[in-house]
């Protein structure tokens, strides 16, 4: 319970010490440093001083007497509505705040995964957070995959429906792929089949959130680019596709 209240504090803005120091003297009601050095197991010069940044932090207050000075909590319903009124009156901030940050362009964070077991994790990367979303795409043929490589994406496929997550694809028309589209009613896949005249990718590459994915088939690479822009990029183009694609 100790550890407890002691984290609590620290939402709070208490460090360690000060928390202890705090809990101390809610414990005694009141008191000097020495019986609050006691009661927190910290020195009493130690006690002096975080007593005083309490003070300063309008955790504690200071009753002067003629021979010692004792001190007492501010009572922590009183902190609480403080740090409320806090956050509140920087949440009228936040605007002007944002504003200071200008239109500078978001970085850019490009992972690369090579091998088998790295070529999963880049397909699962960031994947929490598009539960219950859409993934867009241009998927490659599978021609070159090998039986592991196609194993590992088939029970990705199989994870994106347990989670509700849907695709919607371009593909090629190719052989190496009539596995897939047997599934795709079953895995939410909404797939689009072109020629292989004119789509014959061994590149695939998807968007979803902030994320960019090129999964190099052939190699067992993949590069996962973080970037909103890039992301909305993609996005538009693939919903521009299937839009005139659609309207034939």
């Amino acid at each position: 319970m100790e550890n407890q209240l002691i984290s609590g504090l620290a939402n709070l803005g208490f460090n360690e010490k000060q928390a202890q120091v705090y809990l101390a003297l809610l414990r005694l009601g009141k008191g000097s440093a020495y019986a609050i050095s006691e009661q927190s197991g910290l020195k009493k010069p130690t006690a002096y001083v975080i007593l005083d940044e309490l003070v300063d932090k309008g955790a504690a207050l200071r009753i002067p007497r003629a021979t010692k000075r004792l001190y007492k909590p501010v009572p922590p319903d009183a902190l609480l509505r403080d740090a409320k009124q806090r956050l509140n009156d920087t949440e009228q901030l936040l605007p002007s705040l944002k504003s200071m940050g200008g239109s500078r362009p978001e970085k850019m964070n490009v992972l690369h995964f090579e091998g088998l077991k790295a070529y999963k994790e880049a397909l699962y990367y960031g994947m929490e957070e598009c539960k219950g979303k859409e993934i867009v795409g241009f998927y490659a043929e599978a021609k070159d995959m090998s039986p592991k490589l196609l194993t590992i994406c088939e029970e990705y496929s199989e994870w994106c429906a347990k989670n509700d997550i849907s695709l919607k694809v371009f593909v090629p028309d190719h052989p190496s792929l009539a596995r897939f589209r047997k599934t795709d009613a079953l895995f939410k896949r909404l797939a689009v089949i072109l020629p292989y005249s004119v789509y014959s990718s061994s590149v695939s590459i998807d968007t979803f959130s902030n994320i960019v994915r090129i999964m190099l088939n052939r190699n067992n690479q993949a590069v996962v680019i973080e970037n909103r822009d890039l992301a909305k990029t993609i996005k538009e183009i693939f919903d521009l596709m299937w839009k005139n694609y659609n309207k034939r």
